[in-house]
């Protein structure tokens, strides 16, 4: 118990699991091995223990020298990354089945694909009460994923923020605001079909709510849709985005390809 503690704090979800960036942690591991043969020239129990600390790190934090994500996007070439499926990443092609989805739960409305009032209200209502109220998100964290809320944790980050439940990575969004509007969109359609979905489901249904959205959830303010550009490790990434310039926090990202989804406005 007391190591599997003491590796839930070491991890960093937001370079592991499913956020892994795998031509960060080849590189890594790669230096690692590099420098664990020269110490075993010296000393071959040297060599031993740097290789073993350095595959732990690039385990538990992602990558082991420091700028890592910075390097591996200036220096490693797009064709290298590519074989790592560090493609852009492209929304399903066909957006009707999540739209009459969402139509048929009454988030949408059946004539134009914006958000209903009998939805869009009540749910706005529960974001605003939710926002800046950590003990309150984790809270209703906790009811949406049925887990105590004694283990959930909000990680606050360059990228955005990331939700762990027990130490493991549930996701990351844009930013706090769009936290609170999934889990208010959680909360609102509690009552009907939502809970039935499998939960990468509801995680889309949920992002394509916030990009629709023509006004914040949690502030009311009217959003922007901009072009702009997201850098990761692997390469910058050309995306759509929603923002509440009253938040001043980034509600949506979404692919700008014609056959993904787009907001209609």
């Amino acid at each position: 118990m007391a190591l599997s503690s003491l590796v839930t704090r070491l991890r960093d979800p937001v370079y592991t699991g499913p956020n892994r960036c795998w031509p960060c942690s080849v590189a890594n591991v790669a230096l690692v091995a590099l420098v664990a043969v020269a110490a075993g020239v010296v000393a071959p129990a040297a060599g031993v223990a740097v290789g073993m600390a350095g595959v732990a790190a690039v385990w538990l934090r992602g990558y082991v020298v420091p700028g890592t994500p910075t390097l591996t996007r200036r220096y490693l070439p797009a064709s290298v990354r590519a074989w790592f499926g560090k493609a852009p990443a492209r929304r399903p092609p066909d957006a009707a089945a999540p739209t009459d989805r969402l139509t048929r739960l009454g988030v949408l409305r059946s004539d134009a694909p914006r958000l209903a009032p009998g939805f869009r209200d009540p749910w706005g209502t529960t974001a605003s009460a939710l926002a800046g109220d950590d003990r309150a998100i984790r809270r209703a964290a906790a009811e949406a994923l049925s887990s105590p809320s004694a283990g959930v944790t909000l990680d606050d980050g360059d990228g955005g923020v990331t939700l762990t439940v027990d130490g493991e990575w549930i996701g990351q969004w844009p930013s706090r605001t769009a936290l609170v509007a999934d889990l208010a969109t959680e909360l609102t359609l509690a009552g009907s079909g939502w809970a039935g979905l499998e939960r990468p489901e509801r995680a889309d249904l949920a992002a394509r709510i916030r990009a629709l959205a023509e006004r914040c959830p949690v502030c009311d303010a009217a959003t922007t849709v901009s072009e702009d550009t997201v850098d990761s490790c692997c390469g910058p990434t050309a995306v759509v985005a929603v923002t509440c310039p009253g938040c001043a926090a980034r509600l949506a990202e979404f692919d700008p390809s014609p056959a993904a989804f787009a907001p209609g406005r």
